[in-house]
């Protein structure tokens, strides 16, 4: 289960250090597979995301700062408890992403993410069609989930939250998810080579009018990421 922010939207610049060797309070950036380095944020053009955190994945590009999710080692998943005390999973491994590390140590991020839910994989194969049918995902009519970051907080050098909006089947909710970060290669260079990022979080599925077999089905739905990131190349 999620853990709950103990101080609520209020942001901290609590400085990472140890083995980062930067300031992670950073931003999340999606990108696609087989973009070059001048089109980073190709996928999120035209309007449907804020133009500002383009501009942002765009320079960070140029300045070298921008990492990529290594999909071969990467995963976003979900789980909900159904009758009779079970528990039916999902993974989605089709995602690409990024990390820009911020120019300033000052700054808050941002984040980014897109998820192609036809990737996904399920625990039990026999429930997987009612999951992705209309009554649920409805991957048909909604092939992406989008998640937009508002700001990071903080809690420890190598441990927060991330704010964000969770847009699945065409509807926008808040969501929050409990992170953590850890160095898995160090660097020539004051950046390291490889980044893991995993973190946590909860939404309840009639938010996303997602209604149908209210008794057979919990209606909070946990979140997990799992992702691995190199520097960006082309």
């Amino acid at each position: 289960m999620c853990a709950t922010p103990v101080h609520g939207h209020q942001l901290f610049r609590i400085p990472l250090r140890g083995c980062l060797r930067a300031w992670l309070s950073a931003l999340l950036l999606l990108t696609a597979l087989g973009s070059i380095a001048s089109e980073p944020c190709k996928p999120f053009e035209g309007g449907r995301v804020d133009a500002r955190l383009l501009e942002v994945m765009r320079r960070a590009a140029t300045e070298g700062r921008l990492y990529r999710v290594d999909p071969a080692a990467s995963k976003v998943g979900f789980c909900v408890r159904h009758f009779p005390q079970k528990e039916f999973r999902g993974e989605f491994t089709n995602i690409v992403g990024g990390l820009v590390l911020p120019s300033s140590i000052d700054q808050y991020g941002q984040a980014l993410l897109l998820i192609h839910t036809s990737s996904m994989e399920a625990s039990n194969e026999s429930l997987a069609p009612l999951v992705k049918g209309h009554e649920f995902m409805d991957i048909k009519r909604y092939p992406e989930i989008l998640f937009t970051g508002r700001a990071f907080e903080w809690l420890g050098p190598l441990q927060g939250y991330i704010y964000g909006d969770l847009t699945l089947r065409g509807i926008t909710q808040a969501v929050v998810f409990s992170v953590s970060l850890e160095i898995l290669e160090e660097g020539l260079s004051s950046l390291p080579e490889r980044i893991r990022l995993q973190g946590n979080g909860q939404v309840n599925r009639y938010q996303f009018n997602m209604h149908s077999h209210r008794i057979m089905i919990s209606s909070t739905v946990e979140l997990c990421l799992d992702v691995e990131l190199v520097p960006w190349g082309p």
